[in-house]
């Protein structure tokens, strides 16, 4: 039976009462539960205990929390859902629960779904990309294998192959839940389409698709002024990552495509500007941002065919010729907090 989308808003719009369905199920159906366990991690779960909404204080409540036992090993299996993930990602989410469970010393081995609308696999073709995929990121890097960023869909996919263990009601609620989160998953692609100008990044820098791409994994794409734009939060970045921003600025100046013959000349108004800045973050003690940026300065102003051009009061952009194309923006630094790129313009 098929079902409109929207009309099930009250039943499934919070993460709580999305979530409520499926821990029904698991908590019910422990060889569901079971099942799904081994299929992500590998391992025979044993002794399984659910609970839904498990409080961690000052940290925050997970959503569906399993207990088990492998291999006479203490195991926790965490669930933290999203259905808004254009607006509801809380950022360093998933650290803070994970640590949450690490700090009690009970378990052996914790494991982690981080369960959204979208992730690394959906086509964003002409669209924002949701916070969900940076933070699915995160996850990764700090649990590695004993991590998966699931998809609402993939879990339907997975649990119809047990309907036939579950209540009428259920299979009910399932196939209600599913035309709602697809319908919801259409609507937020459609809402999150930019509109944007002919040329990418990659036009202007031909060789550059891998810098390019590990840039897209830090930040989070927006559309401006018919532009298709990048923002990276610096605050946001750890040091590896601050590191790893300024190597891909360095990688896309070093481009072919950059006209290193052209020599350009940063006015002294712009270098005392910058040192300024530079005097004043040193200030506030966050030596990271300041590494980064004096490291960035540094560079722009010993490659002479790159300039540093000051933007008033927003900050500064690193400008640099492209063969063929002219001067444009590589990036722009708005004060200490944020560094945009122009995907397409």
């Amino acid at each position: 039976m098929s079902y409109n989308g929207r009309e099930l808003n009250p039943l499934f719009y919070s993460e709580v009462s999305s979530t409520h369905l499926f821990y029904d199920i698991f908590n019910k159906h422990k060889t569901i539960t079971a099942s799904l366990i081994e299929e992500y991690f590998e391992i025979k779960p044993e002794h399984i205990t659910v609970f839904r909404e498990k409080s961690y204080p000052k940290k925050g409540s997970i959503d569906i929390f399993i207990e088990f036992v492998a291999k006479a090993r203490k195991c926790a299996l965490l669930i933290e859902a999203k259905v808004h993930d254009y607006l509801s990602v809380s950022d360093n989410q998933i650290s803070i629960y994970y640590q949450a469970v690490q700090e009690d010393q009970y378990y052996d081995d914790i494991y982690f779904i981080y369960l959204t609308q979208f992730n690394e696999k959906t086509k964003f073709d002409s669209i924002a990309q949701p916070r969900s995929l940076m933070e699915g990121d995160r996850g990764k890097d700090l649990i590695g294998d004993r991590f998966f960023h699931v998809t609402w869909d993939d879990l339907h996919s997975f649990m119809n192959r047990y309907k036939s263990e579950l209540s009428r009601e259920q299979k009910m609620m399932l196939e209600m839940h599913l035309s709602w989160i697809k319908d919801k998953n259409r609507i937020d692609l459609e809402n999150n389409k930019v509109e944007s100008g002919e040329r990418s990044l990659a036009d202007y820098f031909t060789d550059s698709e891998e810098a390019i791409e590990k840039l897209i994994k830090l930040g989070q794409q927006f559309n401006q002024d018919k532009r298709l734009k990048l923002k990276l939060d610096l605050d946001r970045l750890d040091d590896s990552q601050l590191d790893t921003l300024l190597d891909m600025i360095k990688l896309l100046s070093q481009s072919e495509s950059v006209n290193k013959k052209k020599i350009s000349t940063t006015n002294e108004q712009t270098l005392e500007a910058v040192a300024n800045f530079l005097s004043e973050l040193s200030l506030s003690y966050k030596w990271n941002l300041l590494k980064f940026f004096s490291g960035l300065f540094n560079y722009a102003n010993e490659k002479r065919y790159l300039r540093i051009h000051g933007t008033g009061s927003r900050g500064f952009s690193v400008r640099v010729d492209v063969l063929d194309m002219g001067e444009i923006s590589l990036c722009t630094l708005y004060g200490s907090k944020s560094i945009h790129f122009s995907l397409k313009r």
